[in-house]
């Protein structure tokens, strides 16, 4: 029999996630003048998703049945909603990436490989202590899709806002097998200062963690080859700190 006291519920609920609670920082370390106009993203990014995980289905006959296995899996677009400051900064950044892929009027690209310009995010969950419960690394990220902006003279006490839509190869989380070497496993819980490297340039990377007992942290950083440019964000709590850091050579 079900236990329907409520007493009970509350004993076993903590209180639930809260979708208001998340960070979402990204990078593209192949066009290092993005980066630090990124770093908005973090006040600026007012939705985003935690993906879905999605596996295809093959169906096998036997006997007038149908013997169901599963698939190849496959990863459905990826969205944010950006409000839109008044320099336009975040929008201009991300038409410009777009434009690197296929320019407006050129109908042309000084990329002939795209992935030198993919990007990389990662979306986490916080819990209420602002500590981080869950998080997301994308791979190979490109803007597909930037959305336009309806303007109107009757649309008052509003700020603008557009979305981005992105493609990307895959994604990890960490629970992903292949956490042990990309370094955001231990245990079902991300380790301290942990790394995930993989993004498109070697040597780039996330990372983030809990650092035990004394506080939460949450860190990023980015760079490029051929000796140039950097990015680095990071936050501490603990009586809090928070720092952004660029540098181009």
């Amino acid at each position: 029999m079900a236990d329907s006291s409520i007493n009970s519920f509350m004993t076993n609920f903590d209180g639930g996630a809260r979708p208001n609670l998340y960070t979402f920082v990204m990078a593209c370390p192949g066009l290092a003048a993005l980066n630090p106009a990124f770093a908005q993203l973090q006040f600026f990014c007012r939705s985003t998703q935690l993906p879905s995980s999605i596996l295809g289905e093959i169906l096998v006959p036997y006997l007038g049945r149908q013997a169901k296995y599963p698939g190849d899996r496959t990863f459905e677009d990826f969205t944010i909603t950006i409000l839109n400051t008044q320099d336009m900064n975040l929008r201009r950044v991300f038409e410009f990436w777009n434009e690197q892929f296929n320019t407006f009027a050129g109908n042309a690209t000084a990329f002939p490989n795209p992935r030198a310009i993919f990007g990389s995010a990662v979306v986490t969950q916080l819990n209420k202590a602002y500590q981080p419960t869950r998080a997301y690394q994308f791979f190979d990220m490109f803007p597909r899709d930037v959305s336009s902006i309806d303007l109107a003279y009757d649309n008052n006490d509003g700020v603008s806002e557009f979305t981005v839509t992105f493609g990307y190869s895959y994604f990890i989380n960490d629970n992903s097998p292949t956490n042990s070497s990309a370094g955001i496993g231990g245990q079902g819980g991300m380790n301290p200062g942990s790394v995930i490297p993989g993004l498109a340039g070697a040597g780039n990377g996330f990372g983030f963690g809990n650092n035990g007992g004394g506080g939460s942290g949450f860190g990023f950083s980015a760079g490029s080859g051929s000796g140039g440019s950097g990015f680095t964000f990071g936050y501490g709590n603990g009586n809090s700190s928070f720092g952004v850091g660029f540098a181009q050579r």
